[in-house]
């Protein structure tokens, strides 16, 4: 029970620091060097502990970090479908007409302008007058992310 309760409370810490750290200070606890950073000490520490409780508490920290690893990006970068969710259920939006345009004036929508600048300028896709066109080094990456998508038997939730 000591070790479930002691979980908790690690959790609870962690998240509340995570919190506190990027909303004040936009300091990311997430970064691939800190998280190897806090697993590597607790290693060490945990190499030269003798105690068996204080080695589940790093097992739990370790195992807190991580978690917090994959999550957290998820949580602080929106992407298009969180905010064409949050456009429906905060402003009340059931027209399609409505929505496509308060998408396209929200930040998601500007950073899908500022991502296709980046892959015009960077010679992916090309703009003609008809329309955009895909280049050859992109087409090579699709068949590529292709072929990785269909050996892992990857199947997108969108449809």
């Amino acid at each position: 029970m000591q070790v479930i309760l002691d979980f908790v409370v690690i959790f609870l810490i962690y998240f509340f620091l995570q919190i506190l750290l990027y909303r004040s200070f936009k300091i990311n606890l997430n970064k691939f060097s800190i998280v190897l950073f806090i697993v590597a000490i607790s290693l060490f520490v945990g190499f030269y502990s003798s105690s068996m409780d204080f080695l589940m508490n790093l097992i739990n920290i370790n195992l807190v970090v991580i978690c917090f690893w994959f999550l957290m990006p998820g949580i602080i970068n929106h992407g298009p479908a969180t905010e064409i969710i949050h456009l429906i259920s905060d402003r009340k939006i059931n027209n399609k007409k409505k929505l496509k345009k308060s998408f396209l004036k929200s930040r998601v929508g500007k950073a899908v302008e500022k991502r296709l600048k980046i892959n015009i300028s960077s010679n992916l896709i090309k703009f003609y007058k008809r329309g955009f066109v895909v280049t050859k080094n992109a087409e090579k990456m699709l068949i590529f992310l292709d072929v990785i998508k269909r050996f892992y038997r990857l199947k997108s939730d969108a449809y």
